[in-house]
């Protein structure tokens, strides 16, 4: 398994700020349903139920890291890493359908992808990538939305020309 490049998700200063706010925001959620249970003695279950999933939220989109590696042998590796849980996920380039610079939601509406797969944080400031590729049995197709750099993008390219989207 040799590698042909490899990349991490990188941070930006902006975004870190927004990530910030958004905890904060998060915090004063949980005060207010605090202050609610201090001053009526009930827990309202359905506020804590929300805050707890905000919270998980922005742990999944903010704390996590990702690496992606690309492989000679035409296999696309996306291992995320946070919080000490790592998770490896590949593709198999060979059952690429395409791939794009940019993700454009609107585009991508009237295909028949049946799942997205989400592999990137918040906090990078790439532009986020699809890749649609046939999975499983019935060979349906899915999407991997990640984040990379051009350089990334470049190295992807040279290894499929054909199946490259500019969008």
């Amino acid at each position: 398994m040799e590698e042909l490049y490899r990349e991490e998700s990188s941070t930006s200063g902006d975004r870190k700020v927004v990530a910030i706010i958004a905890l904060l925001i998060i915090g004063v959620l949980f005060s207010y349903e605090g202050y609610g249970y201090y001053t009526t003695g009930r827990i309202d279950v359905l506020g804590w139920g929300m805050n707890i999933c905000f919270l998980l939220l922005w742990i999944w989109r903010v704390s996590f890291r990702y690496t992606l590696i690309l492989y000679r042998d035409h296999r696309l590796e996306v291992i995320s890493h946070g919080w000490g849980i790592s998770r490896s996920y590949t593709v198999d380039l060979t059952h690429t359908e395409s791939f794009t610079n940019k993700y454009v939601k609107s585009f991508f509406r009237k295909t028949k992808i049946s799942h997205y797969i989400h592999r990137y944080s918040s906090l990078d400031s790439n532009p986020q990538r699809l890749l649609v590729f046939t999975e499983g049995r019935k060979n349906k197709l899915a999407g991997l939305l990640f984040k990379a750099s051009d350089q990334f993008v470049h190295h992807l390219r040279k290894q499929m020309p054909e199946k490259y989207i500019e969008l």
